[in-house]
C-alpha cells in the first residue's frame, strides 16, 4: 500500500472586512462594548491571526483524523492548542464543495479539504496524523475559496 501523503496547497490570509470586525466584536462585546478601542483592538489580532490552510490528502487510512491538524505552543498544555475549524471538503479541482459544510469527511481519495486555524504561527510546522508539514508563507485568499469557505465569526 502506498504510504498516506499531505500535500499543503496553500495557506490564505482571512480578508479582514468592517462587516466581519463588527461581527466579531457583537459576539465577543455585544453591541455595546464598554472599551470599543480595546475590543476594536483585541478582535482584529484575533483575526489577523486567522489563516485557511488548503490541503491534499491521499492514501489516508484509519490514522487520520482532521482533529489532529494543529501547530504546537510550547506555552500551553496540548489541549490547548488551535484545532482546525469550519472544515469544508472540496471537489477534485477546489472549484466546488464535495459535501455540505460541517459534514463528516467523505471516503475520496484523494481528499480535498480546507480549514481555517487561529493564531497561525509561520515559523511552526502544521502537526497532521501523519507527521508535521512545513507551510508556505500565507498569501491572499483566493476568490474561489472566500466563496466556498467563507469565515464565520467565532466566539
Amino acid at each position: 500500500m502506498t504510504q498516506p501523503r499531505i500535500d499543503i496547497l496553500g495557506v490564505y490570509r482571512l480578508e479582514i472586512t468592517d462587516e466581519l470586525l463588527r461581527g466579531q466584536m457583537d459576539i465577543l462585546y455585544g453591541s455595546q462594548p464598554n472599551r470599543p478601542a480595546e475590543a476594536e483592538r483585541q478582535c482584529r489580532e484575533q483575526l489577523e491571526s486567522v489563516v485557511l490552510v488548503e490541503a491534499l490528502v491521499s492514501n489516508r487510512d484509519e490514522r487520520f483524523d482532521v482533529g489532529d491538524f494543529t501547530q504546537s505552543n510550547p506555552n500551553m498544555p496540548r489541549e490547548n492548542w488551535q484545532a482546525p475549524w469550519a472544515e469544508a471538503y472540496l471537489a477534485p479541482d477546489g472549484e466546488s464543495l464535495l459535501v455540505e459544510r460541517w459534514s463528516v469527511a467523505p471516503a475520496d481519495d484523494p481528499l480535498r479539504m480546507a480549514f481555517f486555524i487561529h493564531y497561525w504561527n509561520t515559523d511552526r510546522p502544521l502537526q497532521t496524523s501523519y507527521g508535521d508539514v512545513q507551510c508556505s508563507r500565507p498569501q491572499p485568499m483566493p476568490e474561489r475559496l472566500k466563496r466556498l469557505v467563507p469565515y464565520e465569526p467565532v466566539d
